[in-house]
């Protein structure tokens, strides 16, 4: 029973990737414009990079602190004396 499942899974999967429509083809590039847009300024590339580095650090901080907390309480239970 679980080689029949696992086939008609398998086959599941197979038709899925192997029927998927065609890519559409390609697009041709645009054509280069002779003038270009002026580069934003340092400062507004800068923020939203300090924004993610602000908030992944803040992540990281979280997750150093809950794993502080489960050693903690692993550690209280451990020392905890089982009841009977």
């Amino acid at each position: 029973m679980k080689k029949l499942v696992a086939i008609l899974v398998s086959g599941l999967f197979a038709s899925a990737a192997f029927a998927a429509a065609p890519a559409a083809p390609a697009k041709a590039a645009p054509a280069p414009v002779a003038e270009k847009a002026a580069p934003a300024p340092a400062a507004e590339k800068a923020a939203p990079a300090k924004k993610a580095k602000k908030a992944k650090k803040a992540t990281k901080a979280k997750k150093a602190d809950k794993k502080a907390e489960k050693k903690a309480e692993v550690k209280a239970d451990a020392k905890a004396p089982a009841a009977k």
